[in-house]
């Protein structure tokens, strides 16, 4: 079945092909092997799309359906089941998980052609593993793995034991996390040859390394409460991703971190490290940096982002020097302190993401540059605001009044909550995602959209876009988050999604898990609600309010629909309802 068709077209499909070969022979029948062809049947699992799909195919015919369990019971089934046990998980929806058909499918097929016998004898080979405890506990553990040689990721989570005793020639990733205690660190000549990705996370102080090993391309390396610390990378010069990461707030020289020589190779420097701003030079930066994460007051008054830098992240962002961008720049997110203003011309021309994290901002030429495509910021001139004019995405929280002169350009708008939201949100007809924070009535536990007005930006046809609708008639995908206790239950009232909008993915976030819905509309006012991996879904039947003539009937006659998050222990029971959840008094 293809998506976004009824199930009806699955069964039409099968229907149609088995007729045209029954017509060369009166012994051909439904089932695998008869009427239908492999390469058949290899087309309509190729169009399947989810679990549900794959049980309306095989409801379609009986004959069919059994002789497929007959033929295929050992090699295709449904696996990948998971009840979402983690006792972490404060809230999920009730009900298992379950991996796409076509993923099953194709993997059972490949091992059906190399196996006459059609059974699944070989899982696919363990690649990682986490280690605790002493190096005899964790060796016994490796030697339950069928086939060592194929893991690569080895996770030591509070090992006590030299490392040296589980580093397999094979392993290339290596995590180590120290809570309570830490690991044997090897010698330089016990590293081996293979890895190339470190990562450190301690909490109990700096982890003692000798020397790390000169095959890395990636370290990252994170202090959680630790005094001081030094850093001596001259030997990884083949190093190109570094994160160092400390809770540590007095200041630290710049030659506690040692770069490699020569350090032409790093890439990538994620520093959050209290560097003090009167050692730093503008040589001390691997002149070769792309990406940069840094807080501003790093830089000082003597140096600056590379020139290479296409991505830079800096957060306690202070009043910004002129040329201070490298040319090249692509990317730029910025936190500011309170307080602190931009001027007129300081983003360079050529930026095309840019993140100002909730700060206020004129939205005009000399504060945005033009090239921007995707933008986050709010604005303090909504009613005059100058959009960039190939913008596609953008960001917002702005208070009071929303902005509405988008460039026809605008495909996608996130609009969250700020603390004095507008009486409405323009959307303009270009978009085909929106992205909203709902919020419920005072009194009750049902949540709704926010108020919105669909403006033309785009020389959209009124056909196009009906007066009741609630949405641009382009928007397909829908992210809604709830405000509020995420633990309590709660009703979302979705008829307007579902009967003023073409709206087709709903997700819904913020409640503990969050749910993705796909939407088809049927016949007389049906809707299939399902989620593509789960067991939620079902077809409801709308029903009209009462008194409503048959020439008079319209999109808005219909009864709410409430989707209704039930709590039952840690779970959420979801269900559609024409009466929504009440509060118990």
């Amino acid at each position: 079945m293809k998506k976004n068709n009824s199930v009806v077209s699955s069964s039409s499909y099968l229907l149609s092909s088995s007729s045209s070969s029954s017509s060369s022979s009166s012994s051909l029948s439904l089932a695998p092997g008869g009427g239908l062809s492999d390469l058949i049947l290899l087309q309509i699992f190729n169009d399947i799309q989810n679990n549900q799909d794959i049980v309306c195919l095989l409801m379609t015919c009986k004959s069919y359906y059994k002789v497929f369990m007959k033929k295929y019971a050992n090699v295709i089934t449904f696996k990948g089941i998971d009840t979402q046990s983690n006792p972490l998980q404060r809230s999920t929806i009730a009900g298992g998980f379950m991996k796409p058909f076509k993923e099953i499918y194709n993997t059972s097929l490949a091992i059906i052609r190399n196996n006459k016998n059609y059974h699944l004898t070989h899982p696919p080979p363990q690649t990682w593993i986490t280690l605790s405890d002493t190096s005899v506990e964790a060796i016994e553990l490796l030697q339950t793995v069928e086939d060592q040689s194929k893991l690569k990721t080895v996770i030591l989570n509070d090992y006590t034991g030299d490392i040296k005793d589980v580093l397999l020639p094979s392993v290339t990733t290596l995590k180590i996390e120290a809570n309570t205690t830490g690991p044997g660190f090897p010698s330089p000549e016990e590293w081996g040859s293979s890895l190339t990705s470190l990562t450190t996370i301690s909490t109990i102080g700096v982890l003692v390394v000798t020397q790390f090993p000169a095959t890395l391309t990636e370290l990252n390396v994170d202090h959680r409460h630790v005094n001081s610390f030094t850093h001596i990378l001259t030997n990884l010069v083949d190093l190109k991703h570094l994160t160092i990461h400390t809770l540590l707030e007095d200041y630290l020289s710049a030659s506690t971190i040692r770069f490699p020589k020569p350090n032409t190779s790093l890439t990538s420097l994620d520093l959050r490290v209290p560097l003090d701003p009167l050692t730093m030079t503008q040589s001390w930066f691997p002149p070769n940096l792309q990406l940069l994460k840094i807080d501003f007051p790093v830089f000082g008054t003597a140096s600056k982002p590379p020139p290479k830098v296409t991505k830079l992240f800096m957060d306690r962002v202070g009043r910004i020097p002129p040329d201070f961008f490298p040319p090249g720049l692509i990317e730029l997110k910025m936190k500011f302190e309170s307080g602190v203003s931009l001027d007129p011309w300081t983003l360079p021309h050529g930026l095309e993401i840019l993140n100002l994290s909730d700060f206020e901002c004129s939205m005009s030429p000399e504060y945005i540059p033009d090239t921007v495509l995707d933008l986050s910021m709010n604005i303090v001139n909504p009613d005059k605001a100058h959009f960039p004019s190939r913008l596609l995405k953008f960001s917002t929280s702005t208070n009071h009044d929303s902005p509405f002169a988008y460039p026809p350009t605008l495909r996608e708008l996130v609009y969250n909550r700020g603390s004095n939201p507008p009486s409405f949100i323009y959307l303009p007809t270009s978009l085909e995602i929106f992205s909203c924070q709902i919020t419920n009535s005072k009194g009750t536990l049902v949540f709704t959209l926010p108020p919105t007005m669909v403006i033309n930006n785009d020389d959209s046809s009124p056909e196009e876009n009906p007066l009741h609708f609630v949405l641009p008639h382009r928007v397909k995908k829908l992210t809604i988050s709830r405000e509020g206790n995420t633990d309590t239950e709660f009703s979302i009232r979705i008829d307007p999604i579902i009967n003023c909008s073409n709206v087709e993915h709903l997700l819904i976030r913020n409640f503990g898990p969050s749910l993705d819905i796909h939407i088809r509309r049927l016949e007389n006012g049906a809707v299939m609600l399902n989620s593509g991996d789960t067991f939620f879904g079902g077809i409801y039947r709308q029903r009209r309010m009462e008194n409503i003539s048959i020439g008079n009937r319209s999109a808005l006659d219909l009864r709410s629909i409430y989707l209704n998050f039930k709590t039952k222990g840690n779970h959420y029971n979801v269900y559609p309802s024409n009466t929504p959840i009440k509060i118990n008094k």
